[in-house]
Order: C-alpha cells, then sequence, then structure tokens
C-alpha cells in the first residue's frame, strides 16, 4: 500500500514539474517583459550613474641581482626572482612610495587614492609583473603609471638589497575605457530579469487553488469523473460552422 501511494506521488509530482513547465511557456511574453525591463534598467544604470575608468600599465621586471656582469642566469636565480614579485607589489602599493610618487611627480592624489587606483599581477609566473592604473582620465592613468615607473625602481633597491627592477614597457595612453563592461551588465539585467518572472511564475503557479479541468479532480480525489459539463459556447460554435459548412457544400452541389 505504501509503495502504491509512494509512486502515486512520484507520477503526481512528475505531472506538477510538467505542467509548471508548460506554464512558463504559455507565459513567455512575461519572461520576455522582465528581460527587456531589467537590461533597460540595467544599461541606464550603468550609462547614468558608472563613471568611465582608463586604464593604463607599466611592465616590470623583477632581478635578484644587481650584478650586471654575469654571463648566464641559473635557474634558481629566475624561482628567487618570481618569490620577490609579491613582495615588490606590496613595497609599490606602500605609503612610502605612493608618497614619493605623489610628491615627485605633483600629482593631486594622496597615497590611499592612488592605492585604490593600482592593481598588480604576475605574468604567467615568470620574474614579470605589471602594474595597472584606472582612473577616468587616460592621460592621468598614463602619467601615474610612469611616475611608479620612475619612482618604484629605486625605492625597491633601497628596500632589497642585492635586487633590482628593470622597466620593460612604460604606460600608453589608453584609447577606450576599461570599464564598465556593458555586455557583462547586460547579462547581469538579463539574467535578473529571467529570475524575477520564473519566481513570480513558479509562486503563481503553487498559490493557483483553482480547478482548472478533469485531470486536477483526478489528482485530489482517488474518485473517477462520471461527467462533465460541455462548454455551451464552444459547442455551438462548432456547430454552427459545421452547419455552415454543409451550407456550402450543399450550395456548391446545387449549382
Amino acid at each position: 500500500m505504501r509503495e502504491e501511494v509512494n509512486n502515486r506521488q512520484e507520477v503526481e509530482s512528475e505531472i506538477d514539474l510538467q505542467e509548471m513547465l508548460f506554464s512558463y511557456l504559455h507565459h513567455w511574453w512575461v519572461i520576455a517583459l522582465c528581460v527587456l525591463a531589467f537590461v533597460g534598467m540595467a544599461m541606464a544604470y550603468t550609462n547614468l550613474f558608472v563613471t568611465p575608468l582608463y586604464r593604463a600599465s607599466v611592465t616590470i621586471y623583477v632581478n635578484n641581482s644587481i650584478n650586471t656582469n654575469v654571463e648566464y642566469i641559473a635557474s634558481t636565480d629566475l624561482s628567487v626572482s618570481q618569490k620577490l614579485v609579491d613582495t615588490y607589489v606590496n613595497i609599490i602599493t606602500s605609503d612610502t612610495v605612493l608618497n614619493k610618487v605623489a610628491e615627485e611627480k605633483q600629482l593631486p592624489y594622496s597615497a590611499g587614492q592612488l592605492r585604490s587606483m593600482l592593481t598588480a599581477e604576475q605574468v604567467d609566473k615568470t620574474e614579470i609583473f605589471k602594474v595597472f592604473v584606472s582612473n577616468p582620465s587616460p592621460q592621468m592613468a598614463a602619467k601615474i603609471a610612469d611616475a611608479i615607473a620612475d619612482v618604484a625602481p629605486g625605492e625597491i633597491r633601497n628596500f632589497v638589497e642585492g635586487s633590482s627592477t628593470k622597466i620593460i614597457d612604460y604606460a600608453k595612453v589608453p584609447t577606450s575605457p576599461y570599464s564598465p563592461n556593458y555586455v557583462k551588465n547586460a547579462a547581469i539585467g538579463f539574467l535578473a530579469g529571467a529570475f524575477v518572472a520564473i519566481a513570480y511564475l513558479t509562486i503563481r503557479y503553487l498559490l493557483d487553488v483553482h480547478v482548472n479541468d478533469a485531470e486536477d479532480l483526478e489528482r485530489m480525489f482517488e474518485y473517477p469523473v462520471l461527467g462533465q459539463i460541455p462548454d455551451i459556447m464552444l459547442v455551438r460554435s462548432k456547430t454552427r460552422g459545421a452547419y455552415a459548412k454543409y451550407a456550402e457544400e450543399a450550395g456548391g452541389e446545387s449549382k
């Protein structure tokens, strides 16, 4: 008996899931409107409230030795250089270095403000790393990045004895904004709109207690449905349609 009840519940849950999916398809326009609304809001917010940022970068090579007369570089030297990258990044983002950068280059920013503009990352686990500067002005972003490239190597030598850095690439003035990412924001709006619409339709479906057809009665009660009152308007329309078709055929034959 318990197995029959469990099987019946499994069948009912499968039917419910099917009906829920059909409900989504039947109300596709609700999902489409929500998606369009949220994508539009995301784009409007991006255009009105998000300040475009430009990003410039400098590329720095890390050397763990200041001796330039060596004939070869050992693998241990490269390994040490790779480990020094994190140390050098922390030195560059320190208050001491950033304050000196602001003073020497006469930048209108404090050390904290400069630090909020900086990001640094190692290039493919090598002894090379990049320092990125984001700023609403493309010229200022390149100016700050070049200022760091000019000041940082000397400060690093003061803190880390027996090591040095070399600038591989100086900054170039960016020609297009780095952020905001319109595609990413549109995708977020799309997903948010779809989620809200599906959540609304799901709640509406689960809270619907109306009996829509004979199948709903059969699921609610164990008794079979003995009869069903037809839709009178539907029957009339079908009867009129059949009569009109018969009249057309009869008229055609009489001709």
